[in-house]
């Protein structure tokens, strides 16, 4: 159904909807998965304390309790969650595989029951989402489950016929995702983990070696996932979207297209697609190999742009050489690293995670599957406080002079109106400029008790919303336009929010999706209280 909202007429309206089991308090916290089409998952996560973990189904509008994440340290201040939609559960396949049906080889974390896979929890919504990845084939293709027996190696059967058939050994992904959690005080094991919800998971012991001695004062998390795309792509399309189209499905995915490759570099296009970059704007970016007819086993590869040259024919730099060197007619997608970027504990380190199953290596600096960095972006010009918060820009499309790009990562420092900026790409490690100019400022800003989530979908990808907290004040919803810089007002809410300030993100944005039409929904769980509200917002 077409957006029919006419502005200043129409009015945008809070709606109330069920309350969270359990009250805000300080350093609860919410997640959801930014995907934009309908592989994203149904819920929203909530975080109560170190055994309470809760979930919120955008469709049907309820919530219940999941599992206990059973978190190390006193929660408290600093604790934090993200969703991660990449990477989760991976392995190969056996033998045995039909166009529509793979068995399991790499067991399972956990057990799955039969057809447990074939329904994410939403309201007559897709099963999750299985990628193939055949070094055979020279194919990636993403199918919907639709079936599948118990057991740890499954069989899985999928909505439309994979395009092959999948050989022995092929890689599998399931794409459903995982919650990560970090508790707050003295830094110990378990006191990170997550849980992938298609096997319903909860990890134990990931590394925590980088991380502060003891987590406090407040913490925020940016998520950097190849699954996040502009708001003019799909996910599996990447930052830029090809013409070639080598995937179909329920989502059909597109692809750029190579001219040249060498052993650590790959060549793009000479017209269209990539051939207007700026020189190394997706730096820190990841090159993904997704079809390749002439040498299939480059398929799946996945290399960090160390640098790359602008304007037609553009060379990509990888930070290591490739495993197998692509054809120079390969198809690739450029997309986002998968890192979490955590700020916490006031100081002036970027703690990135790698949560992949491989390392990350941009040719300077690497980090090993599942260990943290210090050093892989540079410090912050001031410690982060309470309150403060990412604001990422990769959902929008950047304009033709490139002033605005997909790799700037806003950071509110909290407790001030400052505003600062990494530029992930503009520099092997990144580059920070700190107290940036913005339409809005000096005005209401990020005090304790405020929070934030990113809105990708609609709006071409532009809004941030916040709820920038003061007692009592009728006026404390805003939002961010991280392309253009401009802190503006937003509708208030019915329901005022009052009490001793407490920190905690209450915000989470997902996408409500309607045929081709996608739109941004708002939920905000109002502070030191159960109160849920929702908006859908068209304008």
């Amino acid at each position: 159904m077409a957006n029919t909202f006419k502005k200043v007429i129409d009015r945008l309206v809070w709606a109330q909807v069920a309350p969270t089991p359990n009250a805000h308090a300080a350093a609860t916290s919410m997640c959801s998965d930014l995907r934009s089409d309908i592989s994203r998952n149904p819920f929203v996560y909530q975080l109560i304390n170190n055994t309470t973990l809760n979930r919120y189904n955008i469709v049907t509008k309820g919530w219940a309790a999941t599992s206990s994440p059973a978190l190390a340290g006193t929660f408290g201040v600093g604790s934090a969650m993200a969703f991660a939609p990449s990477l989760g559960l991976v392995g190969t396949i056996a033998a045995g595989a039909t166009t529509t049906s793979v068995t399991l080889s790499t067991a399972l974390p956990t057990a799955v029951g039969l057809n447990m896979l074939a329904n994410r929890g939403g309201s007559g919504e897709y099963g999750f989402k299985l990628r193939i990845i055949d070094t055979t084939a020279g194919k990636t293709a993403e199918r919907y489950i639709t079936g599948n027996t118990a057991g740890t190696t499954p069989t899985i059967s999928v909505l439309s016929s994979f395009g092959f058939t999948p050989s022995t050994g092929a890689r599998y992904e399931i794409i459903a995702g995982r919650v990560f959690m970090l508790g707050a005080g003295t830094t110990a094991s378990n006191i990170w983990r997550s849980f992938e919800v298609a096997s319903n998971t909860l990890s134990s012991g990931l590394s925590t070696t980088g991380l502060p001695a003891t987590i406090g004062t407040d913490s925020d998390i940016m998520v950097l996932d190849e699954q996040y795309t502009p708001y003019d792509c799909s996910p599996g399309d990447g930052m830029i979207k090809g013409a070639y189209n080598y995937d179909t499905g329920v989502v059909s995915r597109y692809a750029l297209a190579a001219t040249a490759s060498g052993a650590s570099s790959l060549t793009g296009q000479a017209s269209n697609g990539d051939a207007v970059v700026a020189a190394n704007e997706y730096r820190n970016f990841q090159i993904r190999i997704v079809e390749d007819a002439t040498t299939p086993a480059s398929v799946g590869q996945r290399r960090i742009i160390a640098s790359h040259t602008a304007g037609a024919s553009p060379v990509y730099t990888l930070g290591t050489a490739w495993t197998t060197q692509p054809s120079s007619s390969a198809k690739y997608v450029i997309e986002l690293p998968n890192l979490m970027l955590l700020r916490s504990s006031a100081t002036t380190t970027v703690y990135t995670y790698n949560y992949g199953d491989a390392t990350i290596n941009n040719g300077t600096n690497s980090i090993t599957s599942g260990s943290w960095s210090t050093t892989y972006f540079g410090a912050a010009p001031a410690a982060n406080a309470a309150s403060g918060m990412w604001m990422p820009s990769w959902g929008i499309k950047p304009d033709a002079n490139r002033y605005a790009r997909q790799s700037f990562c806003y950071f509110f420092r909290g407790g001030a109106a400052t505003l600062d900026v990494l530029d992930i790409a503009a520099s092997i490690t990144g580059t920070w400029t700190g107290a940036i100019t913005y339409d809005g400022s000096p005005g209401a800003f990020p005090a304790t008790g405020s929070c934030g989530g990113y809105s990708p979908f609609e709006n071409e990808g532009r809004m941030f919303y916040l709820n920038l907290y003061v007692a009592s004040a009728v006026n404390q919803i805003f939002r961010f336009d991280v392309q253009n810089r401009v802190l503006s007002p937003f509708t208030a809410t019915d329901f005022l929010q009052a009490g001793t300030a407490a920190v905690g993100k209450r915000i989470a944005c997902y996408a409500a999706l309607d045929g081709t039409d996608t739109y941004d929904v708002v939920l905000l769980n109002s502070h030191l209280s159960t109160v849920c509200q929702e908006m859908v917002v068209l304008v």
